[in-house]
């Protein structure tokens, strides 16, 4: 059987303000289209769907866009929840979404109760056992414990391994068996800190060592890290996300899996880029900016990429940001710096500003050196006082 593994589209994320919802719609078409173009049997999506449990009403179309289309060409799904997504509302769909060939599982469940799935071929010849685990609080570990009257895990790998064995007990012989799950595998490489990955659910108390994942599962389809990667030993692949989340996987590739499994036989797999997606790019770095003379020597080679803009400056200049908009004008985050002496000098000084310089200085450090507008800074004093008289 033919599958196609897709996961991490955080649908509904913006872009320092800026919304992104044409870049995932044509993201999304281009999955679908490759989905119909490559004759697949079955889509896996390894969650994180969403980037928020709340998400906005045009990323929820976008989204049953998506199931539309390949309900249309009657391609089934198997969807997981990942750890941004509200459990609880994909299981509220999903109710409905599984009269369709779209099965969706929120939380962990055990095998009998809708934790494994069965698909068949487009011509009715194979079938597959797909054992879905999405993502698994510390809370569901221990729930699964008393779900399957077992002794204390102690550790929360050792819980999600025996959610994984025990879900992988359904396969058998004659099918295609795969494993779908949003776990964070020890030797994962992730992106930098603006990557989207959320920080705290890739800290080590989440780790799951790589041994522990099943050997009886001829392809483990990955979520939740967001640079694609393959852990061949273990048949586990990461597909990565749908686009560059932020700037912390500027230039990474994107793309997805097409999955040929056999029963008894090693998966073959073919990792196909998406082409619609817009690029990410960082203009300088953060171990060193660039001065206005070199961001505008490179202003032709940058293109229609969003850019982070890392300028170097010996003192604060007014209407800064504008300048480098004016150069670059797909820029969209700045980040000015300082010489280190200067930097220690205004250190110095942070402790006898009011809260309200504070804020003003950081706002001149994330937006090339402009003073915030009047009515920000309003705001900001009625919020303060509120809070402070909350506090009191």
């Amino acid at each position: 059987m033919r599958f196609l593994h897709t996961s991490d589209w955080h649908i509904g994320k913006p872009l320092r303000n800026h919304n992104r919802d044409q870049e995932y719609a044509a993201a999304l078409a281009e999955v679908a289209d490759i989905a119909r173009r490559e004759g697949v049997d079955c889509v896996l999506i390894a969650g994180d769907i969403f980037d928020s449990v709340a998400p906005p009403p045009e990323g929820e179309r976008m989204v049953f866009n998506f199931f539309r289309e390949i309900i249309g060409e009657s391609i089934p799904a198997v969807v997981i929840a990942g750890n941004h997504d509200h459990p609880r509302r994909m299981n509220a769909f999903s109710r409905v979404l599984d009269l369709l060939n779209v099965h969706v599982r929120g939380e962990p469940v055990v095998a009998e109760e809708g934790g494994v799935v069965k698909v068949t071929s487009r011509n009715g010849s194979e079938s597959a056992v797909i054992a879905a685990l999405p993502w698994v609080s510390e809370r569901k570990v221990r729930e699964f414990e008393s779900l399957m009257g077992a002794e204390h895990f102690g550790e929360y790998a050792e819980g999600v391994k025996q959610m994984m064995d025990h879900l992988c007990t359904a396969f058998r012989k004659d099918t295609a068996n795969i494993l779908l799950t949003h776990v964070l595998l020890e030797d994962s490489k992730v992106g930098g800190p603006e990557s989207g990955e959320r920080e705290i659910h890739m800290s080590q108390a989440y780790v799951i060592k790589t041994p522990m994942l099943p050997s009886s599962a001829q392809y483990i389809a990955l979520g939740h890290v967001h640079m694609p990667q393959s852990f061949p030993l273990a048949n586990a692949h990461y597909c990565g996300s749908l686009v560059q989340v932020d700037f912390g996987e500027a230039g990474q590739k994107k793309g997805v899996n097409i999955v040929d499994v056999k029963p008894g036989a090693k998966a073959k797999i073919e990792y196909v880029s998406l082409t619609s997606i817009r690029q990410l790019k960082n203009i300088g770095s953060h171990k060193e900016g660039l001065t206005l003379g070199e961001i505008k020597a490179l202003a032709p080679e940058t293109s229609d990429a969003y850019l982070k803009v890392f300028l170097k400056v010996d003192a604060p200049v007014p209407g800064l940001a504008e300048q480098v908009r004016e150069l670059l004008p797909n820029t969209v985050d700045i980040v000015v710096q300082r010489p280190d002496a200067q930097r220690e000098h205004d250190h110095a000084h942070t402790g006898r500003m009011s809260p309200a310089e504070l804020f003003t200085a950081y706002y001149r450090g994330g937006h090339g050196g402009e003073e915030p507008r009047s009515d920000l800074m309003t705001l900001f004093n009625r919020l303060y006082e509120e809070s402070a008289h909350e506090a009191a």
